[in-house]
Parts: C-alpha cells; structure tokens; sequence
C-alpha cells in the first residue's frame, strides 16, 4: 500500500464521516422535532421592535418533572451589511440557554442578574400562543437608580421577537460569514 493511496483513503472516509454528521444535525428551521410532553420546540422569532433588523432566533426547551421549569438552549442569527463591501451581509450566529419558571399556563419568565453597579436584572417573557406562535420580550430593568447617574439615564425599553412578520428583505447581495459560535 503506498502512502497515496493511504492517504486517499483517509480523506474519503473522513469526508464520508463529515457529511454523515452534518446530515445526522438537522436544523431547526428546515425539519420540525414533534415535541414530546416535555420537549418544547420555538421554531423562529423575528426582531418585532425592530422590523428591518435581520435578527432571528429559535430555541428548544427541557422541561422539569414538575412542568414549571423549562431550561432552553437558543441560537441567534444576525445579518449585517458589510462596511467595506455595501452589497455584501455578514452572517453571525449565537447560542445561548436560559431557564424559564411558568407564570400562567401559556407564559415564562426568566430573570438573571442583579449585576453591575446599577443592579441590571435581565428579564425574558415567553408567550406561547399555541403551536409555533411564540413571543418573547426582553427588557432590562434598573434596580438602584440611585446608584449612578448612568443608572438613572439607562434605556430600559423592551425588545419584542414574534413568530410574525418572520420574512425579511435582505440589504445585500452577497453573504458571508462574519462570526460563528456553537
């Protein structure tokens, strides 16, 4: 066997490996996961506070034995022009998890913090409005306004993402990536 043909060898089978993991991962947007009794699936969000924003996410959630607890894992996708090249967006993506308590029957609410001088609480409201209709609002919220004049003048206005209105007209032309996380 000469080291060519080792070699090729190697190369086709760990492409074959590749692709066979990558075709295992399936998206969330492309093949819907039927949820189980305590798999929650949030297939998409749309940036809604901000419309032209090319700002999705989805997520899936565990629920706990006791059904009032969800831990959830999302991934973010951002598209934004490129400042050197105009016809060109640039993809990023993020991961992230957050756990939820039920407040009603139909929304969770996740807080973290309080952090940084000012006590910044990060809260996230999901809304689930049957099937893929789901909402979710984030908002931060200032616990020692006293503490800074920073803290008094910080913007704490919500930012709503919505399964609606999901369809956005892209700025460019071209596509690359611009930063990727797992």
């Amino acid at each position: 066997m000469t080291i060519r043909f080792a070699w090729r060898t190697f190369t086709v089978a760990t492409l074959v490996m590749l692709v066979f993991s990558i075709w295992r991962q399936t998206p969330l947007a492309q093949i819907a996961t039927p949820a189980s009794p305590s798999h929650v699936v949030i297939p998409f969000l749309a940036n809604a506070t901000k419309p032209m924003d090319l700002d999705f996410e989805g997520g899936e959630c565990e629920l706990d034995t006791s059904r009032d607890t969800m831990m959830c894992t999302f991934q973010q996708v951002f598209l934004t022009t490129s400042p050197i090249a105009p016809d060109t967006c640039l993809i990023t993506t993020n991961r992230y998890e957050r756990a939820f308590r039920r407040d009603t029957a139909t929304r969770w609410v996740s807080t973290e913090g309080p952090e940084g001088v000012c006590g910044l609480l990060d809260v996230a409201t999901l809304q689930d409005d049957g099937g893929v209709r789901w909402t979710m609002e984030t908002r931060k919220v200032v616990t020692k306004k006293d503490a800074s004049s920073v803290c008094q003048s910080y913007d704490t206005q919500p930012e709503t993402l919505s399964w609606q209105n999901i369809r956005r007209p892209l700025p460019c032309k071209f596509v690359q990536p611009g930063g990727l996380s797992r």
